[in-house]
Order: C-alpha cells, then structure tokens, then sequence
C-alpha cells in the first residue's frame, strides 16, 4: 500500500471514479505472422490468423527500413551565420572578449615550400585575426524565451573554431559565471578538434572542460546544454559535448571524433556520404535532438528550461489539489495517425505539414470463446492495437508543458520511433522527467498498426542519461513499459546488452526521486524490467501483461520446439498468471487502471493515478523513501517460502 493508496483494483470507472492506467507498445507479433530468417522460425500453420483483427491484413510483412529516409530533408549550414543569428535571438552580450596568448612555448613551424616562407603560431594568429576574429570562442549572458542563462559559443571562423588554451580559459570562465548566478549553462560547438600549434597544452583543454561541466553540476541544478552549430570533431567532440544533460544538434551537422579522412586513411576504403550527420548521429543515440534551424532550436531551448523549472511552494502539489486536465471526447473517439513526408520530424508534438491522418485499425470482433482464447485476443491487442495510449500520448495529453526529447523518422508509411525515449513534462507547475518505450507505427491502407519496441544498449545508455538529469534537477520520474524484450541480436549482444539492463534497472531502483511505474502495454523479459523500476508505485493498465519471456518464446522453452503450436502457446499464456489482476492479487504491483475504449479517458486515469501517487511519495523523506523502496524490493517474493 502507499500511505492510503490501497494494493486494489477499482471497479469500472466512470469520470468521476478513481482511476486505473494503461498504456501499450508493439512486441514481436511478426513472428506469430509473417517471420523471415532475421525474424524466427514460421509458425505452425494453424496459428488462426483472424487473431489478427478486423482491419488487419492476413500476412503483414516484414518492414523493411527506408535507404536515408532520415537524410531526406537534410540541408548545408553556414555555421558562422547561424552562429550569429543565435545570438541575435537570445539577446546575447558578451564578455572579456579579447583575451590572447601572451607567448609562445611550443614553438610549432609549418616549413614553406613553392616560394611560401615558414609560419609560426603567431604568424597564423595575427593572419586570423587580420579576418576580424580575436579567438574561437566567446561567452556571456543570454536569454532563451524569458530564462536568463549563461551561453557559451565557439565559431568555425576563427581558426575553424579549434579548441586551444584561450577557448579553454572561457570556458571555465562561463562555467564559473553559470555558477555565480545559478543559471543554465548552453554551450554552442562548431569546432575541428583540438589546436595542432598548442600541442598537448590543448588537449589538456578536454579534461578542462569536462572537469567544468562536472563542477557546474555538482553547484547548479539546472541544465547543461550542448548545441552542434556546424561541423564538430575531435577533442570537442570526445570531451564537453558528451557530458552535456543534453545534446542539439541542427540539421547539416556533422559530428564525431575521427573525421572522414582520418577513418579513410585507417580503414582503407571510403567513409559513405553523410554517416557522420548530425541525422546519423541521432539514430546511434549520440545526439538526442536535431533541430531544423536556429529558430527551431531556440524554441526548443526555452520549451525544455520551461518544462525543467520546479514549482515554489505556493504551487507544489498536494492531496486537495484537483486532476488537471480534462479531455473531453466522443465516447467512439480513436487515437489519429499523422504520415507525412520522409525525413526526421519532432520533436514537436504536432504532425508535419502534408500530413494525411489515419485511424487507428478498427478493434477486432469478440469471438472468444473461453477465457484463454480472450487472453490471446488481450496478447495480440498489446502488440498490434494502435489506439491503446503509448508514452508520448500519456505525455501530450496526460500532462501541460511538454517538450520531447527525441525525433522520430518519417518514412514511407511507417513512423519510425526510438525504442526508448524520454521527456519533460509538468502536472501544474510540478516537472517530471519521463522515460520508457515507444512503439513505431505503420500504414495499411487507410488504417494504422502498432510495430514493436525493443531496445538495444544504446537506448539503455539514453534512459541512464535522462534519469542522471531528472535526479540532479530534483525530478521526479515516470516509467512507461510497453516491450517484449529487448532487441534479440547478436550486435546488441556484443555491445553489452546484459551490462546495460542491470544498469538500467539499478539506476531505476537508485533513483533519488520518487519514482512511478507504469506498466502500459507489454512487460517482458529483462529488457521490459529496464524500463520498470520496481521502486515506490507500479502500476499497471487494466489490459496490459508481464512475462519472464513472451508467450510464443516461453511456449518454445516448455515445449522444446521452435515451432509450439497455437494450443501450446494458449495454455502457456493461460497458466502464466500474466495479467495486470494476477500481479496484483501476487503481490507485485500496487494498482491496476481500468482501460476505456477511449484512449483520452484512458489517459485521464493515468493522469489522475500518478497526481495521487506522487503527492503520496512527496510527503517522505528521502531517508524514509529509500528505506521504504528497499523494503519494497526485499518483498518481491509473491510465491510463499518454507525453509526446510
């Protein structure tokens, strides 16, 4: 129980009862349907395919993903101008903006040669600055959308905005001005490494960095931004920018540590067009955002520092505050679809201009016959059902100031999203970071399906970051489920797919925060518990399911086969206890949210559920949450042990 939140399932809700939550995502339906070689073995085949639901074509194949969609809209940046437009944007007043190398101690020549004489340090300074430039960086005040912060900027004009002793001294000097003032921290890059002619009194300049930001960090909770404004590489690259809270990027970035001729000279062949953008880098999970021009990016900017300010105490929330948000619907009202034209889109909420929308496909007839046959028909609508709530519904309509922190890629009928993403969004005036899985979706005709999620490490790697932020800014955290597993491949393998659950999961526990489960869709295997912390309240959408493996695999371990027949695979779904009522009555979970076939009402309970659940959780200390979390988790037992 959580201090009067009872462990029980409400009644079927009306919009005045309390609220049960649910969500949903996509999980490997594809091997129950059309599997290939990538995708596991086919299916006997008397797999009754009408499982798949009115609206559902028999045979749904394989998605196969779109050569350089996410390089469709892709455009070639002036750095310097966009450099100075920002500026403009942001009311930006620099400061001590003539500081210089007094001497020169290392001494580096470039020989000349064809009638050319020898350059110095020097030489090619004062030929630099004969361009109008004094160094590559600068810094100062700013303000981004009514938030004062602290910006610091490094210019490819000046010495293509390498990064030397001088870049590194105002750096520091920015940090330590963040500080003082106790403001965001943005920091602008356009640079190609680390300055040949101060040798390693340059590179010492990363540890600088990074050693500033660490020290902003520990002083300041608020964000620390990284913005890409042109080409960035080398020392950079390796250094500030991935410590950053997070990291931007406009469109015609390039962004790395080895420059394509530096791997051409290494490998040996050719370095393909454009796999270093900044479009690239965000489908790796190196850049978490890419913005398509600076004025997208200052919106941005002041959409995340407004989503990331916490509430005075006149407006924190408490037990009489009221729900917040009302969505007011048709009582038939299905989720829409928008499918535009290829390229990366968001992280705007709303759909892209020439967007055709779609409905959901249309639910499936009731043809159950017993109760495991509707347990199947539950198990195929947590993997295909388009109008169950996913993440970024919960958060678009769920809660107010929302900004995402992800893109998705349009494609040619299929919206392509991250497997893991996360977000800033507020109840009231109180912020949350929220994080989870989220399904893509594709077109059929004139309806819409859901694809699954599973994540790799990377996307592990993003979720720790999203949650390292949210705890130093004092957040606290939603977790959204919605995957059978994580992604079952033999790179992810190699990458450290165990290492990076175990770490996700300890993170999740670890969290200083109060922290929210929400189990929306599916829950499976290791890479479901991730996304699932087990920590002060878990919950779970009426209709959603959690298994150790998902029903065909865990059909294919019982009974030795790689091909378990449809009777295998119902009763193993239908003696696994796999409902959100089964944990429940276990002991596992501490609510259960009554789904409608409205989704806005569906998400009007989860709304209501995490208001009364955090306001529960924001009365404790945190001495008293951690001891309470790890009694918790001691707890986790739900079978009854003897000792013999």
């Amino acid at each position: 129980m959580l201090n009067g939140i009872t462990r029980t399932a409400f009644g079927a809700a009306t919009t005045g009862d309390p609220f049960f939550v649910r969500e949903d995502d996509v999980p490997y339906w594809t091997h129950m349907i059309e599997p290939t070689e990538q995708s596991g073995p086919r299916p006997d085949e008397d797999f009754d395919s009408r499982l798949l639901g009115e609206g559902h074509p028999v045979g749904l194949p394989t998605f196969e993903a779109a050569v350089g969609a996410h390089l469709h809209k892709r455009r070639k940046v002036n750095s310097p101008s966009q450099l100075l437009t920002l500026q403009e944007l942001v009311g930006f007043k620099a400061s001590h903006g003539r500081w210089r190398i007094a001497k020169d101690l290392v001494g580096l020549i470039r020989r000349g040669h064809g009638g050319e004489s020898d350059e110095s340090y020097f030489d090619k300074l004062r030929r630099e600055t004969r361009r109008g430039q004094t160094e590559s960086s600068t810094y100062g005040l700013a303000n981004v959308a009514g938030h004062p912060v602290v910006l610091y900027a490094m210019n490819w004009d000046f010495f293509a905005g390498s990064l030397g002793v001088v870049s590194g001294e105002k750096f520091q000097a920015a940090a330590d001005l963040a500080i003082s003032k106790k403001l965001p921290f943005v920091s602008v890059y356009a640079s190609s490494g680390v300055r040949q002619h101060e040798n390693f009194a340059g590179l010492t300049q990363m540890t600088r960095m990074v050693e500033a930001i660490r020290h902003y960090k520990e002083k300041v909770a608020l964000p620390q931004v990284a913005v890409l404004l042109g080409n960035v590489w080398g020392g950079v690259s390796a250094s500030a920018v991935p410590n950053a809270d997070l990291i931007l990027a406009t469109s015609g970035t390039n962004f790395g540590f080895a420059g394509p001729n530096v791997i051409e000279a290494f490998e040996g062949t050719s370095v393909p067009t454009d796999s270093q953008s900044a479009e690239a880098n965000l489908l790796d999970r190196n850049i978490d955002v890419v913005l398509s021009d600076v004025n997208e990016l200052v919106w941005y900017l002041g959409a995340v520092l407004s989503s990331t300010t916490p509430p005075d105490k006149h407006h924190e929330l408490t037990r009489e505050t009221p729900p917040m948000i009302r969505n007011v619907t048709v009582s038939d009202q299905r989720r829409v679809f928008g499918f535009g034209p290829t390229g990366v889109c968001g992280p705007r909420f709303e759909d892209e201009k020439g967007s055709v929308l779609l409905h959901a496909a249309p639910a499936r007839a009731a043809e159950a016959l017993d109760d495991s046959d509707a347990l199947v028909e539950q198990y195929q609508d947590l993997m295909t059902d388009a109008n169950r709530v996913d993440l970024e519904f919960i958060v678009r309509y769920g809660f107010t100031d929302a900004v995402a922190v992800y893109n998705y890629v349009q494609e040619d009928g299929y919206k392509r999203y991250p497997a893991i993403v996360g977000a800033f969004a507020k109840i009231g005036a109180q912020p949350f970071v929220i994080v989870g899985t989220q399904p893509s979706y594709q077109r059929f005709g004139e309806t819409v399906i859901k694809r699954p999620s599973n994540p790799a490490p990377e996307d592990f790697a993003f979720m720790e970051r999203m949650l390292e932020m949210g705890e130093r800014l004092g957040l606290p955290a939603l977790f959204v489920t919605d995957t059978l597993g994580a992604k079952p491949t033999l790179e992810s393998e190699r990458r450290g797919q165990s290492r990076a659950i175990a770490r996700s999961i300890l993170k999740g526990i670890d969290y200083s925060e109060p922290a929210i489960s929400l189990v929306a869709g599916a829950l499976g295997s290791g890479g479901g518990l991730a996304t699932t912390p087990m920590a002060d309240h878990v919950i779970m959408l009426e209709k959603a399911m959690a298994y150790v493996a998902e029903p065909r695999s865990a059909a294919t371990i019982l009974y030795k086969t790689p091909n378990p027949s449809r009777d295998q695979i119902r009763t193993t779904l239908a003696t696994m206890r796999s409902t959100a009522h089964d944990q429940l009555d276990l002991g596992l979970i501490d609510e259960v949210i009554p789904e409608d076939a409205n989704p806005f009402v569906t998400v009007e309970r989860v709304h209501t559920s995490i208001l009364r659940a955090y306001v529960e959780l924001a009365g404790l200390s945190e001495k008293r949450l951690r001891a309470r979390r790890q009694e918790r988790i001691r707890g986790l037992r739900a079978f009854e042990i003897i000792q013999e």
